[in-house]
């Protein structure tokens, strides 16, 4: 008899342990068939979208003061047309071209941090899976983190982490007023060299 209820025991021990490791694997495997769904592909997909039109349009309201600020220097200055608007241009459009990059950089490394922050709860849950969570509860718990992580992400985003996208136009807007300034100096001492007249012909009083 005592033998009999040994076996029971070892029996029952066995088949208790048997549901929990099915319990276990079938919580894992919900929760990696959650973050793994097309769903949550699509989530990501569409995080990376706004986040490339979030860093795009800062550049776009970046390169329209720039724009601006290039146009009035060099009417300022009266250099429009000429050489120095045209490497002035060439710089602005190179760093537009720059600033794509950065802002699809910028936008692919939010979307790889959301996946980081993914994979990691993920980990998290299967740990706690492990110890017996049920599979209600595993769910639940694997879409309430999925939804907290794209909210961190979301709010992750700053109009700053482009920087100063333009900035090496400055030096250009310097060397622009430098040049401003020797042409007027050459005018007062009669100086401004006019192709067709000759030098000194502003200053002359051949008109």
């Amino acid at each position: 008899m005592m033998g009999g209820g040994s076996n029971g025991s070892a029996t029952k021990a066995a088949q208790e342990e048997s549901w929990r490791q099915n319990n276990i694997n079938q919580a894992v495997n919900q929760i990696n068939a959650i973050y793994g769904g097309a769903s949550r592909q699509n989530d990501i997909n569409d995080f990376l979208g706004a986040s490339r039109s979030f860093y795009t349009n800062e550049l776009e309201k970046q390169k329209g003061v720039a724009d601006r600020s290039l146009k009035f220097a060099m009417a300022r200055n009266g250099l429009t047309g000429g050489t120095a608007a045209v490497d002035a241009n060439r710089t602005l459009g190179e760093n537009y071209q720059s600033g794509i990059l950065s802002a699809d950089r910028l936008a692919q490394q939010a979307a790889a941090d959301l996946r980081t922050a993914d994979d990691n709860s993920r980990m998290n849950l299967i740990s706690q899976a492990s110890t017996g969570m049920g599979l209600t509860s595993g769910a639940q718990q694997a879409a309430q983190a999925m939804q907290a992580n794209l909210q961190s992400s979301r709010g992750g985003m700053k109009a700053d982490a482009l920087g100063d996208v333009f900035g090496g136009l400055a030096n250009v807007f310097s060397n622009s007023q430098k040049m401003a300034e020797e042409r007027r100096g050459s005018r007062a001492y009669g100086l401004l060299y006019q192709p067709g007249f000759g030098a000194g012909a502003a200053a002359g009083g051949g008109r």
